[in-house]
């Protein structure tokens, strides 16, 4: 009788620890779904794996250029990136563009909707825009795990430059960045010359003062990087001295022009280089034109 009872104690002991087992290891939905997501990912990334070596070697077989391969590789990337949500859906501009300074920043930025948000690298993208004239203040944000949004302000025109007389008009800013402005816009200073726009500002301030020569300048001429030429509408080129001296030789000039319409007479230039004295030079094409016919 010890011994049979001794024996069913051992059975049961067996067949409980059996018990606890089969209790432990027993399957669940929620296990099965995070094993089988598992699973998925897995092979999706080894199935990558296997697929670029395939690709290297195939190129290295056949000679192909490694470039090949690599954009092989970048749209099975963004294939993989779009089946799992992670591909640009939306791409925002924030700020008040026309339709074609925005398009502008679209091209430049290499960045459709259903490319993979991985390669869409903001710092990549910033400098991209940064090539774009005519904007400052950029900033790319990328919003997982689909979104894209681009922060540019467009920078006003403050100055009209060319490098001479038969050159390209660019809308500049005072940033020394061009501007946004597509069409030139007649109420800007043209300046022109090496250096011009780098010393525009300070002329610009003191030309503020003086509207009699402001309304009637053409054109700013930066000479030898020194001194300033203004060409007038009325053709007559004014000399100013450089430094400190410009500003009195600007005070002279408006109250010449108060008194006797300097800037509007028949004057080819007037010299204010000298700080004692002004020098003028009329237009000799009518004299030119009278000795013409007197040979005649």
């Amino acid at each position: 009788m010890p011994q049979v009872k001794g024996g069913n104690k051992r059975q049961g002991g067996k067949s409980s620890r059996s018990g606890s087992s089969r209790s432990a290891k027993a399957p669940t939905p929620a296990r099965d779904a995070v094993v089988k997501r598992s699973s998925d990912l897995g092979s999706i990334f080894m199935g990558i794996f296997f697929l670029v070596a395939i690709l290297i070697a195939a190129a290295a077989w056949m000679g192909g250029s490694i470039s090949i391969v690599e954009t092989k590789a970048n749209q099975l990337a963004d294939g993989v990136a779009k089946t799992l949500g992670f591909s640009v859906q939306t791409i925002h501009v924030v700020e008040h563009l026309s339709p074609e300074q925005e398009t502008r920043l679209r091209n430049a930025l290499s960045v459709v909707e259903g490319d993979s948000m991985f390669r869409a690298n903001p710092h990549e993208l910033r400098d991209r825009l940064e090539t774009v004239p005519g904007f400052g203040g950029i900033e790319v944000h990328r919003f997982w795990p689909d979104q894209i949004a681009i922060v540019a302000t467009p920078l006003e025109t403050s100055v009209l430059l060319r490098n001479d007389q038969t050159g390209e008009i660019v809308p500049m800013n005072m940033t020394g960045e061009r501007a946004a402005d597509d069409e030139p816009q007649g109420e800007f200073h043209l300046i022109q010359g090496v250096g011009a726009l780098a010393a525009y500002p300070e002329l610009h301030d003191e030309l503020q003062n003086f509207p009699a020569i402001e309304t009637r300048l053409r054109y700013a001429e930066r000479q030898g990087e020194r001194r300033w030429d203004l060409i007038m509408t009325s053709g007559v080129r004014v000399k100013l001295p450089e430094g400190m001296d410009r500003y009195p030789a600007l005070a002279s000039l408006a109250a010449l022009q108060r008194e006797a319409g300097v800037l509007d007479r028949q004057v080819q230039t007037i010299d204010m280089r000298d700080p004692a004295r002004v020098y003028v030079r009329r237009r000799q094409l009518e004299a030119g034109l009278g000795d013409v016919e007197r040979a005649g």
